[in-house]
């Protein structure tokens, strides 16, 4: 009896082994992604700091856009009105574009489908795989709003983490969970974003539906972002998409479907899409999006505004709802699937092979040879799960008691049936 409770107990210790294995390779995917730092990583994603900003007009030379972030030749960007442009040359602090296509940016009917969250009820994992889980950090700490902090800049604690403190409200407050990391990454440099990367990894093992770089502009003019959204004075959200990595499609997918949505819930709140040159850290996921609400000239309590009412998108668009109600389908219905990314199936992945490997060592442990393991594997398909699936083992019937006698004595039972209920014994404590 030790023995075996002392195999038990070791059984016990290498499942928790492999639980921590478990956590161990979430640690090592988030080495090896600061390992793997793209080469280019942080020479192109820079911004002015000389107070300056791009002008990006046409070639009629009518204003498309203003940007303090490096514009490049073939950087593209959508406009308010899904108008798509790409830069074709640079010269000083005006960028030329030329007319591509107009994108087809439209509401999708999915979302009729998926009720809105208001916090009251329980919210559930989206179906298809994503996760009530949306993480957030700011790569440029610092950024802050000059008529609310009284600067553009305060290291470490900028007005910016006020603005993404807003934004988590507003997704809890709709029953949404989230991950926000406020660690600092000055200085803002060209390593800035090599430095948030390591908060980026560490954010996305925790498997996240999504990923969010919160920034504002550096345009000067505060009416360029001003705007006012069913009678709300707010600032207008910009989405940043890198496309120098091969997340490029899904992120940039995304961000169409984020514009959508408040295109028609929150008319003129999306400035629009700018897809511009470098990496920006979305290669670590295909719903990684960079926003930047308002500019530094801008009352920081609108930018507040602002990403409250970019937050009201995120649950409808990524599929998150409230469970079914007690009525059955209808406006708290099941929420409609949604494509699975890759996260998704790695986590199952994980979590399969750390059963199939601690399983397989408690019944080598708990067996003491790997035919032992075998044979016990064996002799459980045979009697637990025929036993499961209805076809168990009965023992003999008891013939009917002799007139007078009582029923269940000893002397009642025969020799031969006593064999046999034993034989059935034995094959049910088989060890």
């Amino acid at each position: 009896m030790m023995r075996k409770n002392w195999k038990w107990k070791l059984g016990v210790l290498m499942l928790l082994a492999g639980m921590a294995w478990l956590w161990s390779g979430q640690t090592l995917m988030t080495i090896g992604s600061l390992r793997d730092i793209p080469e280019e990583l942080g020479l192109y994603e820079g911004e002015r700091d000389d107070g300056g900003y791009f002008t990006i007009v046409d070639k009629d030379g009518n204003i498309l856009d203003k940007t303090a972030r490096v514009v490049y030749p073939e950087d593209e960007f959508i406009a308010e009105n899904n108008k798509r442009y790409r830069v074709i040359r640079v010269e000083g602090d005006t960028a030329y574009a030329e007319f591509v296509q107009d994108e087809h940016i439209v509401w999708l009917d999915e979302w009729d489908q998926v009720p809105v969250m208001t916090g009251d009820e329980e919210p559930v994992q989206a179906q298809g795989g994503a996760k009530n889980l949306i993480a957030m950090y700011s790569t440029h700490s610092a950024e802050s709003y000059v008529p609310t902090d009284g600067t553009e800049s305060i290291p470490g604690r900028g007005g910016i983490f006020k603005v993404g403190d807003a934004l988590e409200r507003k997704l809890k407050s709709m029953g949404v969970e989230v991950l926000y990391d406020k660690r600092p990454h000055e200085p803002r440099d060209s390593n800035a974003y090599r430095r948030s990367r390591r908060t980026a990894a560490e954010l996305l093992a925790k498997r996240p539906t999504a990923i969010i770089d919160i920034h504002r502009d550096g345009v000067p003019d505060p009416d360029f972002y001003k705007t006012q959204v069913k009678g709300t004075e707010a600032t207008k959200i910009r989405l940043v998409v890198g496309r120098q990595n091969q997340n490029m499609g899904a992120n940039l997918d995304f961000a169409k479907r984020i514009k959508a949505y408040n295109d028609k819930v929150n008319p003129g709140l999306m400035r629009g899409i700018f897809i511009g040159r470098g990496n920006y850290n979305q290669d670590l996921a295909p719903r990684s999006i960079l926003i930047e609400a308002g500019t530094h000239t801008n009352n920081r309590e609108q930018a507040e505004q602002g990403v409250a009412l970019f937050g009201e998108s995120l649950p409808k668009v990524m599929g998150i709802a409230a469970g079914p109600s007690p009525a059955g389908p209808g406006p708290t219905g099941p929420a409609p699937q949604v494509p699975s990314t890759r996260g998704d199936w790695s986590s199952l992945f994980w979590v399969v092979a750390v059963l199939l490997i601690g399983g397989g060592a408690f019944l080598l442990i708990s067996t003491g040879s790997f035919k032992g393991a075998v044979d016990k594997l064996k002799n459980f398909s045979s009697t637990e799960m025929s036993g499961f699936l209805g076809r168990r083992r009965t023992t003999p019937a008891r013939k009917p008691a002799a007139e007078g006698s009582k029923e269940g004595s000893k002397g009642d039972t025969k020799p031969e049936e006593m064999a046999n209920t034993n034989d059935v014994r034995k094959g049910y404590q088989k060890d």
